[in-house]
């Protein structure tokens, strides 16, 4: 069983919380991905390679935060106020590693 990997949205108040894509409040900034239990020992990945604890899609594929919290998806969110936003790309795709390497830039999704 893979180690639990999520990836974390860093907020004002200097804690974390799960990247999601369904709002901006929980997807612009700062994310990382959590290293362990705690990011205070364990430390948080903010750019790398590294092994998330879902599978998400084909070798290569571009990787955007999901709607459902700290994980990432092959599919770009689509649903009104959404936000689209690359975090990566896919190197394999059974084992879940991936180049954790987000954009600064991202879409609110207007539909």
């Amino acid at each position: 069983k893979k180690k639990k990997k999520e990836i974390y949205h860093y907020k004002s108040d200097g804690t974390w919380e799960l990247a999601n894509a369904d709002a901006v409040a929980t997807s612009d900034g700062l994310l990382a991905v959590a290293l362990g239990a705690a990011s205070d020992t364990n430390g948080m990945l903010l750019r790398g390679m590294v092994t998330l604890d879902h599978d998400f899609g084909a070798v290569g594929d571009v990787l955007f935060i999901s709607g459902s919290g700290g994980n990432a998806s092959a599919t770009a969110p689509a649903l009104n106020n959404n936000v689209v936003r690359v975090i990566g790309y896919c190197l394999d795709a059974s084992n879940g590693q991936i180049w954790f390497n987000p954009s600064s830039t991202f879409v609110e999704v207007s539909a």
